[in-house]
Order: C-alpha cells, then sequence, then structure tokens
C-alpha cells in the first residue's frame, strides 16, 4: 500500500492527544492518525491486518496447554515456544513474521539446543517433512533447513480469507508441524516411523488451504 505526504490543519489540543497516544502505542504521530483514520472509516491497512491476525493466533494458542505465544517484537512479528518430547524437553521457537506485500509472511522454527544428536535427528525430521510437503501439500513451498532449523515461506492462499481465518490457518500450521515432530521423537528406532509420520501428516493436511 502506497503513501503520500498531506498537509493538514489541525487542532493543537487533537494533536497533544494524537502524540499522546502513539508515545504510548510506540508509534509515530503520522502512524497513529493514519490507524486512526483507518479504524473510523472501517478500512484494514496492512498493520491492522497484521495485529487482528496476531490477536487471534495468540487467543488460539493460549487455549492450548502445550504452547506458550510470547509477547510480539514488532507489528509484523510474534512468537510461539513450545517443546520437544526428546529427554530434556528441549524448547522449540516458532517465529512468525508477516510481509506487508508479496508473501503472507515466514516462519522460522529454531531449536534451543546444542545437542549434535539431537540437532540431526530434528534435521532429518525437516528433511522428511519439506520432502511430504511438496509432494502432498504444496508443491511449491519454498523452505529450507540446516543446523536445527528450519525456514518455511507462506503464500497468500487461492481463497480470499478474513484476518481470523488466516490467523487459524497459520496457527494450524504450527501446530500441526508441532505434533508431526513430537510424532518424529516418539516413535525412534520404530520400523515404522516414516509411515506413522506420513500417516499423521495425510491426516491433518486433508483439504487444508494451501500456503
Amino acid at each position: 500500500m502506497s503513501k503520500s505526504l498531506y498537509s493538514l490543519i489541525l487542532n493543537d489540543d487533537v494533536v497533544a492527544l494524537v502524540d499522546k497516544t502513539a508515545r504510548a502505542n510506540g508509534m509515530s504521530r503520522s502512524n497513529m492518525i493514519d490507524k486512526i483514520l483507518a479504524e473510523v472509516l472501517g478500512y484494514e491497512t496492512p498493520e491492522i491486518r497484521a495485529n487482528n491476525i496476531f490477536d487471534e493466533i495468540e487467543r488460539l494458542i493460549s487455549a492450548t496447554d502445550s504452547m506458550r505465544y510470547l509477547a510480539n517484537s514488532s507489528a509484523y512479528m510474534g512468537s510461539i515456544m513450545s517443546a520437544v518430547d526428546y529427554r530434556y524437553n528441549p524448547a522449540v521457537k516458532y517465529s512468525l513474521e508477516l510481509y506487508k506485500d508479496g508473501h503472507l509472511g515466514r516462519l522460522k522454527v529454531g531449536l534451543r539446543s546444542q545437542n549434535e544428536t539431537l540437532i540431526k535427528l530434528i534435521d532429518e525430521f525437516f528433511r522428511y517433512y519439506t520432502y511430504l510437503e511438496k509432494n502432498y501439500y504444496n508443491k511449491n513451498s519454498v523452505s529450507e533447513f540446516n543446523n536445527g532449523k528450519f525456514v518455511r515461506v507462506f503464500d497468500y492462499p487461492k481463497e480470499k480469507l478474513s484476518a481470523t481465518e488466516v490467523a487459524n490457518l497459520i496457527t494450524d500450521y504450527v501446530k500441526d508441524l508441532d505434533y508431526l515432530m513430537n510424532i518424529y521423537f516418539n516413535n525412534l528406532g520404530d520400523q515404522e516411523l516414516l509411515h506413522k509420520v506420513a500417516d499423521a501428516f495425510l491426516t491433518k493436511k486433508g483439504n487444508v488451504p494451501v500456503i
């Protein structure tokens, strides 16, 4: 969305209130006025849409027992914490960045561990997960993994979705990935390990819109 410079004549007391509200929200005067006007006119700016998406993701994650939502580090970034069901339950961080234009956003998954064995195992999981995505969910998906980290770019769904629907789709993606990861670690050493992960993946993805 493009922006332009405009000159406005405003009441000094009104501007003082705008500045006070802007400071409280960590925003500039221009962004605050833009936000206020958009809300009054019922227009959803990229910032408002991102805020609505993260608010809904936080609500959905807060309703789970195994995951925790972290405070947003910026208007376009949020994080979720979970843990791998493996020995000392190492933490996994899901960091979501929403884009203003182009792709929908990017998910970065990081394993909080320096254990070489665990990192090798999680990389093998990400390798197989990437294979499943390419073959059974989104052949055009863009992702990469290395050294216990996984990055996945989200495309906009073909369907026109509301902020709430997008939040549900992203949250389900994160929850499903976390669920599959734990199936993998709970079945290490099982000859049917990959079959169990694949079966769970196909069951979860079903008719889910592609991102």
